[in-house]
């Protein structure tokens, strides 16, 4: 519940207006019941006249000419003009372009170096392989000096600049496998 020392100020404020204004109140209705008897009106005759109008025709004789009418004057219509115009004009705003620089290809070469090493013969037998340890010889083979490898052109196409691009050799990797073919009796 509410605690009802905090609303006592409020009920003094409000029942101490509502006291005050009382009289008020009373004042207003002794008033109303002494109030004088309503009077009826009297009409009071007021004589009126009411105008008649004649109408007298009068012939009015043709007095002097009047003078030429100036004509019409029309002053000049004002035009507006603009004071300064706008023209566009195209300019050219450098963008970065991006140039394809040649990339280095792989271009594996096999090369098969003959060993003199008897082949296997297929013989059905249940004998279980030991593993070997076949040192495998060393072999120089000479690799080919790099060849110039021209890029195959691309579907987008670059604009011309002004800065020329060097030519570069493009180095070929060239992989070389030895075949070991190791036959047990």
């Amino acid at each position: 519940m509410h605690n009802t020392s905090e609303w006592r100020p409020i009920h003094w404020v409000l029942v101490s207006i509502i006291l005050l204004t009382l009289p008020c109140y009373c004042i207003g209705v002794s008033m109303l019941a002494l109030k004088p008897e309503a009077r009826e009106p009297t009409l009071t005759p007021t004589p009126t006249e009411s105008p008649t109008a004649t109408f007298t025709p009068e012939i009015a004789e043709p007095t002097e000419t009047l003078p030429p009418t100036v004509t019409q004057w029309f002053p000049p219509t004002l035009t507006a003009t603009p004071r300064s115009t706008l023209t566009a004009t195209p300019t050219i705003t450098p963008t970065a372009t991006s140039t394809l620089t040649p990339t280095p290809t792989d271009t594996p070469t096999p090369t098969a170096t003959p060993t003199d090493t008897p082949l296997p013969t297929a013989t059905a037998t249940d004998t279980p392989i030991p593993p070997t340890d076949t040192p495998i010889p060393p072999t120089n083979t000479p690799t080919p000096p790099p060849t110039n490898t021209p890029i195959p052109p691309t579907d987008t196409p670059t604009l011309p600049t002004d800065t020329p691009i060097p030519l570069t050799d493009t180095p070929t990797l060239t992989s070389t496998a030895i075949v070991t073919v190791t036959a047990t009796p």
